[in-house]
């Protein structure tokens, strides 16, 4: 006899996809900086994700700076690397062909913060490039905050 196994696989993915979390806040970039946002969130871990569409040639760094201010006080701080190692990814095309390369989707960063109460949160985040290629086009690097 012969099983389907289709909808265990859908099932599986819908799990893995609720696992992610919600969309609690973004802070948007385009270009590097500090962008500030304010976000509903909940006591507990805050999974920092990225939204991002860059090419470059080379080799390229980028580092997100983020605080989390919840009654004028920082609360949590977490340093982030988009283009580092995404456990989770949606939407995600990535291209390598020799020196070029480009990134483009969602992704879970391996970095977190905790927050210790549910509340009304500023968050502060700077995205820099340290490692700027002579060629580099970012059209969106947000960042994405998730519960």
């Amino acid at each position: 006899m012969s099983m389907n196994r289709r909808p265990v696989r859908w099932l599986l993915l819908a799990l893995a996809l609720a696992a992610c979390g919600k969309e609690k806040g973004r802070v948007p970039f385009t270009a590097d900086g500090t962008a500030t946002a304010t976000a509903a969130l909940e006591a507990g871990d805050v999974a920092l994700w990225t939204d991002i569409d860059v090419e470059y040639e080379g080799s390229a760094a980028m580092t997100y700076t983020v605080d989390l201010e919840q009654g004028g006080t920082v609360v949590a701080t977490a340093t982030c690397n988009p283009l580092g190692h995404l456990s989770v990814k949606t939407a995600w095309v990535e291209t390598n062909l020799g020196s070029s390369h480009s990134r483009s989707g969602n992704g879970k960063m391996g970095c977190t913060a905790r927050v210790p109460a549910a509340g009304t949160t500023t968050v502060k985040a700077t995205l820099s490039i340290p490692s700027r290629p002579p060629t580099f086009t970012l059209k969106k690097a947000d960042l994405v905050l998730k519960q």
